[in-house]
């Protein structure tokens, strides 16, 4: 929240009475902004029965700018701006309500006071390590792996597969040799090659290794936590939560308040690739990520683009694994669509958002999974 929105608040005058502060302060310190007070619940204190009392008595307009713009988020590429938007809403989820389309001219008056004023003169982030690539090329590439993850002939998790096989084949030199027309022949030439050999997977389940599983159960537990500014640290519990994410027997730990209680087995069975069903909430999530650029660059830690890509389809076994923990709990074969939903809320509330997943470890943690061995691996062992 920025200090322009602090001030317009404070002109409102709202009391401690009012808003059940018990003392607290209003505003908390937040990176360069502000961050509202917020229950113990972890609710807004200006929410009451799911309405915002700012928005009932002053209008929409009086709200911070990043309460109207949630769930969505600005993408400044260039000259372009385009639309992502965050699946840790129940709504979005669960794709309920408008779509974008229809938000467009409320989206069009957030610009400006969303964006810094540099934003068009933001460089493209680098293709991987020291290649770079215009803007205009990196949405060619990303049009390129719309167009695999859309291939409705072959089922989710290959499609998957040849997303992974289509970012490593990407990490060649020579691309940015490459004339305009050779660009788009060399695009349109792995595409069809990484569909042909997705179409021939047998997606034979490989146990990831030790190291692998480890790295990523941690990295799940990561993932499920749900922490909020000012509140204490229950060290004691976060240990708790490692130590058992770390051995992978008996019961999974609570990693959130709600969390089913299941045994670590019952993740790791085989249940099949998703269902047409689940695979459409999934295919929805991936596509809206994908479509908006949001994966990469300042809207992801920095990231490259290929880094950045690689990571959210690490997001595909993570959304599984979660999806895996609702269904034994309801003792179903499969994760049904509702357990997918739920699973990416989770996934999404920390995803590009929590500073936690950019600390060294973290990078080293995610790169480690993100390999092109052991993301297949990942994303065949919890998708099928």
């Amino acid at each position: 929240m920025t200090q322009e929105d602090r001030d317009r608040i404070e002109k409102q005058g709202w009391t401690d009475e009012q808003l059940d502060l018990g003392g607290k302060p209003l505003f908390t310190r937040h990176g360069d902004g502000y961050q509202l007070a917020h229950r113990a619940d972890g609710s807004c204190v200006f929410l009451e029965k799911n309405l915002c009392r700012i928005h009932a008595k002053y209008g929409e307009p009086a709200k911070p700018v990043a309460c109207r713009m949630y769930p969505f988020a600005f993408v400044p590429l260039g000259d372009d701006v385009r639309v992502d938007v965050r699946f840790d809403c129940p709504a979005t989820a669960k794709n309920l309500g408008r779509p974008i389309t229809a938000h467009r001219a409320d989206l069009q008056k957030l610009i400006k006071p969303a964006l810094p004023e540099d934003a068009a003169a933001l460089p493209a982030p680098p293709l991987y390590g020291r290649v770079h690539l215009s803007w205009s090329q990196l949405a060619r590439i990303t049009e390129t792996f719309e167009r695999v993850l859309l291939d409705v002939s072959l089922d989710i998790t290959r499609r998957i597969t040849a997303c992974v096989n289509l970012a490593a084949v990407l990490r060649h030199p020579r691309i940015v040799k490459l004339t305009e027309e050779e660009f788009e022949e060399f695009l349109d030439d792995v595409a069809a090659e990484v569909q042909s050999t997705a179409a021939a997977d047998t997606l034979r389940r490989k146990s990831p290794t030790g190291p692998e599983h480890i790295a990523f159960r941690q990295l799940a537990g990561l993932y499920g936590r749900y922490d909020r500014v000012g509140e204490k640290a229950h060290l004691t519990q976060r240990l708790s939560v490692s130590l058992a994410m770390l051995s992978g027997k008996g019961a999974v730990p609570a990693v959130r308040a709600g969390f089913p209680e299941v045994e670590f087995q019952a993740m790791e069975r085989e249940t099949g690739v998703p269902t047409p069903e689940a695979a459409q909430v999934l295919e929805r999530y991936l596509h809206t990520h994908l479509s908006s650029m949001g994966f990469f660059g300042p809207a992801f830690y920095g990231r490259s683009y290929l880094d950045g890509i690689s990571a959210l389809l690490l997001t595909y076994p993570l959304i599984c694994w979660y999806a895996r923990a609702y269904a034994a709990s309801e003792d179903l074969p499969a994760p049904t669509a509702s357990c997918i939903e739920r699973a990416l809320m989770i996934v999404d509330h920390q995803h590009g958002a929590s500073p936690l997943l950019d600390i060294p470890t973290e990078r080293f943690r995610t790169n480690m999974l993100t390999e092109r061995g052991a993301l297949r691996t990942l994303v065949i062992w919890y998708g099928s």
